[in-house]
C-alpha cells in the first residue's frame, strides 16, 4: 500500500460515508444464490423428466430473483451510513418508512474490544472488505456494529484510526488526517506466519474424518432420495432382488463404505483446514495485535492485550503425540459462533510447537509468558478417576436394557420372524457401536483424569482439562468474575469437588475441573479472593 493510497483513504474517513457501490451487485449475489438454488430444485423433477423447458424456466426465475434482490440491495445500500465522530462510530440505518423504521447506534471508541476484517469469496473478487467491531453486547445488536462494503485500503485505515482513537489520541479532521494516520500504520515489532511444511502438518494434523464423514454419508442420502423423487433413479420393485444380491457381500460392501467414507470425510477436512489456515499472519504492534488467515474467505482480527480474558492452548490427539498446539485468545464478544468458532475466540497460532510457545507468547502477548513454565501443577487422586469410569459408563446399561426391550416388541410382532435378514445385522452393529463406545468413553475419561492438572502462579490460574483433546488455559486473576466449589453428597464422602471459574467472557470451555482433591480447592478459593 502507497503512502499516497494511505493519504486519500484517510482523508475519505471525514464526513457521513456509505459503502462502495460495488457492494450492491455483490450483496444481489449473496441473496439470490440460495433463492436460485431453491428455484433449481423445485425444477429438479421436470428436467430429470425431460423437459428440458425447465432451464429456461430457471433462467428467467433466476433473472427475476436477481432483479428483485439487486433492488432490495440497492434500498439498504442508500440507507446505511456511518460516521467517525467524537464519541465513536455512529451507524445509520433503516428505510425511514412503514415497517423499516429509522435507526442508529454510536459505538464508543473504548468499547470496542476487537476489530475483525473479513472478506466472503464473492467480497474477494470484488475486492471488498467487512469490518466487524465486536464491543461483546448482546446478540441482539446483530449487523448494527458491521461496516460493509470497504475497499481493503480504506479498511486498514478505518482499523488504525479506530484503535488511534481508543487510545485517546484527538480525532483528526480532513485536512490532516493523512498525518494524524500515519503513525498507526508504523512497522510491527513482530511477525509470524505459516507455510510450507509447517501449513501442510497444520492442516494434517487438524483432520476429523469422523464428522465430515457423517456430514457426507447425510449429503448421499439427500441426493439419492432426491433423485428417486425425481425418477432419475428407480428403484421400484426392486428393493428385495438388490438386497438379496448384497447380503453375501453385505460385510466387506459395508467396510468397503465406511473406509472411503472415512478416507473422504479426511480429504475434505484437511482441504477445509489447509483453506482455513493459508495465508495465516500475526503482527504485534506496540498497541494491538492483527491476526489474519483464511484463502477463499479471508479473516482479520484485531485486539487489544488488555481485553483478552486468557489464553487456551489447544492439543488433538495427533499434536500431542508431534509435540504441536494450537493458540487461541478469549476475549468479550456477542454469544454464538462466527466462521464455525465461538465468537470470541480468536486464532493466534495454528501449529506451534510446545517448545515455542512460552517465545511465542512473550512477542506477541507477554502478560501470558512463561506462565506455563514457571507453574506448579496438582494431580487429580484415584478417587477421581474411579468416578470418572462410572460417569462415562453409567449409561451402558439402560442403552442394554433398551436394546433387549426393542428385540422383544419386535418378536412379539413378528417383525423379527419376518425381516430376520434385515434385523439381526442391524441388531449385531447396534450393539458393537455401543460396546465401542463404551469401551471409547472410558478410556477418554481415564485419560482425561490422568493428564488433568490444575495451579496458579501469583497472577494466574492454569487449568489442564480433556482426554483426546487436551486443553491448557491461562487465566490472570484480575480477569477472573467469580470461582465456584460444588460438591455433592457423594463428592463430599470421596473428598473432593468441583471447579467452575468464569471471566468477561461467559464461555466455560477449559474453566471447569472435576472430582480436585477438597484441600486443593479450598486453596484454590483463598488465592482468588481479594484481599484487603
Amino acid at each position: 500500500m502507497s503512502t499516497g493510497e494511505k493519504d486519500r483513504a484517510a482523508q475519505g474517513l471525514s464526513g457521513v460515508r456509505r459503502a462502495n457501490p460495488l457492494s450492491v451487485p455483490v450483496e444481489a449475489l449473496k441473496m439470490a444464490s440460495g433463492l436460485v438454488t431453491l428455484a433449481a430444485f423445485m425444477l429438479a423433477p421436470d428436467f430429470f423428466g425431460g423437459d428440458l423447458g425447465a432451464l429456461a424456466k430457471l433462467a428467467l426465475a433466476a433473472a427475476a430473483i436477481f432483479a428483485a434482490c439487486l433492488l432490495l440491495s440497492f434500498a439498504v445500500w442508500r440507507a446505511r451510513t456511518w460516521e467517525l465522530v467524537d464519541d465513536g462510530v455512529h451507524v445509520c440505518w433503516g428505510l425511514g418508512w412503514g415497517p423499516f423504521s429509522r435507526r442508529s447506534i454510536t459505538i464508543p471508541y473504548d468499547h470496542i474490544h476487537t476489530v475483525s476484517m473479513s472478506s466472503t469469496l464473492f467480497e474477494r473478487v470484488f475486492g471488498l472488505v467487512t469490518l466487524d467491531l465486536d464491543t461483546g453486547a448482546a446478540a441482539s445488536e446483530g449487523d448494527a456494529s458491521k461496516i460493509c462494503g470497504l475497499r481493503e485500503v480504506e479498511a486498514e485505515t478505518l482499523r488504525a484510526e479506530l484503535f488511534r482513537r481508543r487510545g485517546g489520541a484527538p480525532a483528526s479532521d480532513e485536512k490532516d488526517a493523512g498525518s494524524a494516520a500515519a503513525p498507526a500504520e508504523d512497522r510491527p515489532l513482530a511477525v509470524f506466519t505459516l507455510a510450507g511444511r509447517d501449513l501442510l502438518l497444520a492442516a494434517v494434523s487438524q483432520v476429523s474424518a469422523g464428522g465430515q464423514a457423517v456430514a457426507l454419508v447425510i449429503l448421499l442420502a439427500n441426493w439419492l432420495n432426491n433423485l428417486i423423487e425425481w425418477g432419475a433413479l428407480d428403484l421400484e420393485g426392486a428393493g428385495d432382488e438388490l438386497i438379496a444380491a448384497a447380503i453375501p457381500a453385505l460385510i466387506p460392501l459395508v467396510a468397503g463404505f465406511v473406509v472411503a467414507v472415512l478416507v473422504l470425510g479426511a480429504v475434505v477436512s484437511f482441504v477445509v483446514n489447509l483453506v482455513r489456515y493459508g495465508g495465516y499472519r500475526v503482527e504485534r504492534y506496540e498497541d494491538r495485535v492483527i491476526v489474519e488467515h483464511g484463502l477463499l474467505s479471508r479473516s482479520s482480527c484485531t485486539l487489544v492485550e488488555g481485553r483478552v480474558q486468557f489464553v487456551a492452548v489447544r492439543q488433538g490427539i495427533i499434536r500431542q503425540l508431534i509435540g504441536y498446539a494450537e493458540v487461541t485468545a478469549q476475549v468479550v464478544a456477542a454469544p454464538g459462533e462466527k466462521d464455525g468458532e465461538p465468537s470470541g475466540s480468536v486464532l493466534l497460532h495454528p501449529f506451534i510447537r510446545r517448545g515455542d510457545l512460552d517465545a511465542f507468547l512473550a512477542e506477541v502477548l507477554p502478560e501470558y509468558a512463561g506462565v506455563l513454565g514457571g507453574v506448579a501443577l496438582g494431580r487429580l487422586e484415584p478417587v477421581a478417576r474411579r468416578r470418572a469410569v462410572v460417569r462415562a459408563a453409567i449409561w451402558w446399561p439402560f442403552a442394554a436394557a433398551l436394546n433387549a426391550g426393542a428385540l422383544w416388541l419386535f418378536g412379539l410382532s413378528g417383525l423379527l420372524d419376518s425381516a430376520t435378514w434385515l434385523l439381526r445385522p442391524l441388531l449385531v452393529a447396534a450393539v458393537a457401536l455401543s460396546v465401542a463406545l463404551l469401551v471409547g468413553l472410558v478410556a477418554n475419561a481415564l485419560r482425561a483424569c490422568r493428564h488433568a492438572r490444575f495451579g496458579h502462579t501469583r497472577r494466574e490460574l492454569v487449568l489442564v482439562t480433556g482426554g483426546l483433546t487436551r486443553l491448557t488455559t491461562v487465566v490472570p486473576r484480575a480477569r477472573l468474575q467469580r470461582m465456584e466449589l460444588a460438591a455433592s453428597p457423594f463428592q463430599r464422602r470421596a473428598g473432593v469437588a468441583s471447579l467452575s471459574v468464569r471471566t468477561a467472557a461467559g464461555t466455560s470451555d477449559g474453566l471447569e475441573l472435576r472430582d480436585l482433591p477438597a484441600d486443593a480447592a479450598d486453596e484454590l478459593l483463598a488465592w482468588f479472593r481479594p484481599r484487603g
